[in-house]
């Protein structure tokens, strides 16, 4: 696979060939997905609200997390979590974090769920049974059914957080079923999506759900004053889609870009780093474009962490954005590369307007969106 990929690359048609059938694949089936759902009702009423800590009777909570990403995961995501219950956390029988397994397929997901069950048997013999099980995962990585079982034999509630539901919420069928987010709805308490319009999925399939956006972590991002501002511009991710085109055409314009993660010059930057790269950069490039389509956007972990570091943060306009900040005032947005190119040279060229704009992302973000601020609200 790693080898297919790399030839399209290489061959420019071919890889533009790819790249926009696959954002025709994925908007497709967004737009049937929401059609799908505008033709169908609630079957009875809603689900009445989850308490979550119910049987914790004046303890912490005790929480399993289900985690697939350790970089993503460990940068702000657990330590919050872990302020304000005792967590346990899934690893795999080598030790390795997260349900990433390399293995194939149906392997990885056997091997995740033998592991996850195996634990959580553990720990309840050890007489530390989880009031909540809180995973980031779906069908492909799990059978969805262990959920259901660890439920009914430890009345362990179950939270699942979804950030991908606009491209990944059905996922793909193997063997005449889905293997997504959805496929875990009848055995999950709670949904938690980053997807505003995908709370009404859930609820018309039975199950409970409410928006969940990314946030971030002021302790780990934050103002670094003893720092010089010695980069204009980064970016922090994958090489592919319309981050390339954003990157190239600055880089034209004379500015300098300096950018992290697969596929780039520099490679993947370790989590421990991009706080401090965040701080020494005048701007924090984001791009809200789900896989390679250049006009489908959905929020990112970089909208909350790039605000918290006090840097400014442009990225590309989103709607999603406009409720969570104030679009000008505390974040800058563009529409188009070539509109990028313009608003990264008007901030440039502007340090007190620059600044400005970082300090008011701060303090937007320190206020409203920080995981401990998500965490309570759910928990408390």
């Amino acid at each position: 696979m790693q080898a297919l990929k790399k030839y399209l690359r290489s061959v420019a048609w071919l890889y533009r060939i790819n790249a926009w059938f696959k954002c025709w694949t994925t908007k497709r089936r967004y737009r049937a997905t929401l059609k799908f759902y505008e033709n169908i009702s609630l079957a009875g009423d809603a689900p009445s609200d989850v308490r979550l800590d119910s049987k914790a009777n004046g303890r912490r909570p005790r929480v399993f997390f289900l985690g697939t990403d350790e970089q993503q995961d460990k940068s702000g995501f657990l330590q919050a979590l872990q302020r304000i219950a005792d967590v346990e956390s899934f690893t795999r029988e080598d030790g390795a974090w997260g349900q990433n397994d390399p293995a194939p397929y149906d392997e990885r997901r056997e091997r995740n769920t033998r592991r996850l069950w195996a634990l959580i048997s553990e720990l309840a013999g050890q007489g530390w049974v989880p009031d909540i099980l809180l995973a980031q995962t779906s069908g492909c990585f799990i059978d969805p059914a262990v959920l259901g079982r660890i439920r009914e034999a430890y009345a362990t509630q179950i939270v699942n957080i979804t950030m991908d539901d606009r491209h990944q919420y059905w996922g793909s069928k193997i063997n005449g079923a889905w293997d997504g987010s959805y496929s875990l709805i009848p055995y999950v308490d709670l949904t938690l999506t980053a997807a505003p319009e995908a709370v009404d999925w859930y609820l018309k399939e039975g199950g409970a759900a409410m928006f969940f956006p990314e946030a971030s972590d002021p302790e780990l991002f934050r103002p670094m004053p003893t720092l010089a501002k010695c980069y204009e511009v980064c970016l922090v991710g994958s090489r592919y889609g319309i981050r390339e085109q954003v990157v190239k055409a600055l880089r034209a314009a004379g500015i300098d870009v300096i950018t992290y993660g697969s596929g780039w010059e520099n490679g993947r930057i370790d989590i421990e780093n991009v706080p401090r790269l965040f701080a020494q950069s005048k701007i924090v490039l984001g791009v809200s474009a789900i896989g390679h389509c250049p006009d489908f956007v959905g929020l990112k972990l970089r909208d909350f962490d790039a605000p918290m570091s006090g840097s400014c943060y442009l990225t590309q306009d989103n709607a999603d954005l406009h409720p969570l900040y104030d679009i000008g005032r505390e974040i800058v947005t563009y529409q188009s590369v070539q509109d990028c190119v313009i608003q990264a040279k008007r901030l440039l060229q502007d340090d007190d307007l620059r600044e400005a704009i970082g300090r008011a992302g701060r303090v937007r973000a320190e206020r409203e969106h920080s995981w401990d601020r998500r965490f309570s609200g759910l928990l408390r």
